[in-house]
Parts: structure tokens; sequence; C-alpha cells
């Protein structure tokens, strides 16, 4: 590996808080998003020729802030994401409709909102109160609020609808009982949950309905030629083979034992994405497997470089340290994975295209896994150049993956890192 032993400081792009505040991005930011400037600067460093053509691509498009922020600069992109909820808000963000419009449709769906209906989700699972659960993820008048509102918004204009789909999901997300953090979606700490009822959900879609309408006004896309597919970033080898891009900013599932599908499961429910756990399962074993919540194909693969092969021993010295015994097969599987992408895109690139890729190192049973310094070696030896690796931010280890056998060892600090690399020019 040529330049990766040199890690510079950046600043902390791969935080996704200005997603909060910027227009179209905030309409459903995501925690595990990035900033949209790491895709606005990364820009500015292709050659001028370059960027009058460019076309970029996004593997792992989340909530479309590559796509949305490559739209707003006039950069054609193709996002690619395999969540089919995430997908639908990436694509929402790229729509364009007169604001006006959506304003009056807007009152159709308060109609709705005020004349609540029976859910079909009222009896699954833990998504409403009753038969003697201690703990359910919307009260049974949020519910039937969002069920009114949803059903008037299919007797809206075709135009209007995923606005204020959108709207209407992030409203009642927002009066959930419980919160996405990390891995799992955790309780809040209230003495009750009678704060969150049919008023809260209407002023609360009204506000972000607000947010769209000011942001159409404001930041209109004249011209869209972004676009989001619903897909497995792996299978985009036999994608579209005749595209070739110039710029690729983007950002993998983490090898964190997340299962980013299962944070999601109020939305992808709620919008019928999806209507029972083994569709759920469908989804999980499309995901990169940087989890062990699916039963996904077991890898072959296991030649990644040196890194790969130390913290591989590693591990396997202290296998009876580690939560789950598939967690080697999880590491093993997931650089299989991101090999094969880095492979493809490879084959994709035009030459000096640019790549980012902003990814967070991990550990487990005591054994700090270097994920940027792996994906770096693999990204050469798939044909790609190396830049630089940067440290973006630090970051802690989780005590349930750290757990180290001696109490008195200090948990590590772990840290995010942008790998940039060049496709070579001949």
């Amino acid at each position: 590996m040529s330049e990766a032993n040199e890690i510079k400081m950046g600043r902390a792009v791969t935080n996704a808080v200005d997603n909060e505040s910027s227009p179209r991005h905030r309409w459903y930011p995501i925690k595990e998003g990035f900033s949209p400037t790491l895709v606005s600067d990364s820009l500015k460093e292709l050659d001028e020729s370059q960027r009058k053509s460019a076309l970029a691509i996004e593997p792992f498009s989340g909530s479309g802030t590559a796509p949305v922020e490559c739209t707003r600069l006039g950069v054609d992109c193709l996002g690619l994401e395999v969540n089919p909820f995430l997908a639908f808000v990436g694509r929402t963000k790229l729509r364009q409709a007169d604001p006006e419009m959506l304003r009056c449709n807007r009152e159709r769906v308060l109609l709705g909102l005020r004349n609540p209906v029976v859910s079909p989700l009222e009896d699954h699972s833990t998504f409403c109160e009753g038969n003697g659960k201690d703990k359910w993820l919307f009260n049974r008048n949020v519910l039937r609020t969002f069920t009114g509102g949803w059903n008037a918004i299919a007797e809206c204009s075709s135009t209007h609808r995923d606005f204020l789909r959108l709207a209407l999901v992030r409203a009642t997300m927002e009066n959930c009982n419980a919160y996405p953090d990390g891995k799992c979606l955790r309780y809040k700490r209230l003495k009750n949950y009678s704060c969150f009822n049919a008023a809260s959900v209407i002023a609360k879609f009204e506000h972000y309905c607000d947010q769209i309408e000011e942001d159409l006004a404001a930041q209109p896309f004249t011209q869209v030629l972004s676009r989001v597919e619903c897909m497995d970033a792996r299978k985009l080898k036999n994608f579209e083979e005749n595209r070739r891009f110039d710029f690729c900013v983007t950002s993998p599932p983490y090898l964190n034992s997340f299962d980013y599908s299962d944070v999601y499961r109020p939305e992808l429910f709620l919008t019928g994405a999806v209507t029972n756990n083994q569709e759920l399962m469908q989804i999980r074993l499309r995901t990169v497997r940087s989890h062990v919540q699916a039963d996904w194909t077991a890898p072959v693969q296991n030649s990644f470089g040196v890194h790969y092969a130390k913290i591989i021993a590693d591990l396997q010295t202290r296998r009876e340290k580690l939560w789950t015994n598939r967690i080697l097969d999880m590491v093993q599987a997931y650089f299989e994975d991101m090999e094969s992408l880095l492979t493809t895109l490879g084959q994709r690139a035009n030459p000096n295209a640019l790549l980012k890729i902003a990814v967070g190192t991990s550990a487990y049973g005591g054994v700090v896994v270097p994920v940027d310094f792996i994906l770096a070696e693999i990204a050469e030896k798939v044909g790609w150049e190396l830049k630089d690796v940067q440290v973006v931010r630090r970051i802690r280890s989780s005590a349930q993956n750290w757990k180290h056998q001696n109490d008195d060892k200090r948990v590590p600090e772990l840290r995010e890192s942008l790998i940039v690399l060049r496709y070579p020019k001949y």
C-alpha cells in the first residue's frame, strides 16, 4: 500500500448534521448519511473537462445526498439503494412540482388526517398498544391518523403524492415511541407517550409540508438527469454496462454488525414496502454482508492483503471472546463483497475517475479492524491508485463489539476515514 500509512486529518464531512438544514436534504435526513459538502467539495477536484460531462455514481445512495447535491450542481448521478423506503426518499428529493399546487393537495390530506382509519398494522408485532404489550412503537390514534392521511393521498394528484407521503411518514416517525439509535430502535425516555397523538401528527405534517414547499420554490430543479434505482449495489456489474463514470463519493455500510434494514422497519411497513417479516428478510439478504441478522451465503475468498491477514489471525485466537461465532465469517464476507464492488467500479470507471469512500473502523473481541487500510489495499489490488487515507472523525467502539477479556483494557477510539482513489489515466 503506497500512501495509506500517512493518515491526514480532515473535516468531519462524514457527519450528516448539515442535512438537517440544507434544502431538499432536510426533507428526510438520516443518521448514517454524510454531508453534502463532501460531494460539492469533491466535485471541484475533477478536471474542468471532466466536470462538463461528468457522470457520477453512488452505490449506497441512502437518503439521496449524492444524487441531490449532484443535481443541484448540474451533474448527472446514478444512485443505487437496496432499501425500498430510502430509495423512495432519494427519488422524492429529486422531484419538482408547483409548491402552490402542492399546498392545495395538502388540504385534501388534512381532511383524511382528521378522519382516522383502522390500520392494518395494529395487530402486527409491536407496532401498536394492546394484547398485554408493555411497549409499542405507535399509539393507536397515531397509527389511525396516519392511515387516514395515507388513504387520502391516493386521491391527490400523482405529481404531488410522493411529497405528501414523505411529509406524512416523517411526521408519523416524529410521533413514534422509539427512535433509531445505531443498530436498533430505542424507546424514548418519557414517563408516558401521550404527547404522541393525532394533533401532534397533523402539526408535524404541516410543518414538513411547509419545508418541502419552501424548498421547491427556493431551489427548483428545472432539469433532473439524476435518478435512484432500488437495487443491490453488488448487482452493478450487469446493470447498464455501457455507462462509465467519472465521480463517486460513497459510504458503504460500516463493518459494525448493524442491520440497517431493521432500523427502518417502521417506515418499510408504514409505506407498504414490506407487509411481513419474510419480505423484510429478503431485503436483508440483498444488503452487503456487514451484519449477522440474515442467513447469507458463506464467503469463499480470504486474500485481502496483509492488514486483513493479521486481524483474521488475531480474531481466530480470541474466537471465544466474540459475542457470536459468526463474526469471523461476517468480516470475511464483508471484504469479499467490497472487493467485488471495487472491481466492478474499476471496470466502469473512466480514466482519472475520482472515488472517495467514507468508512469507519470496527472492533471485535479486543481486535481493532482497520477497515480503511484493508479497503485501500483491496482497491490497489484491483487496479485503483491510492491517493490518500484521511481521518475525519474519532469514534468510540461499543462495549459489546470491543469486549476485551481484560477489564483494565481501555476501549479504543475508532475512526472514520476517507479513502481517496483515482483510476489510472492509461
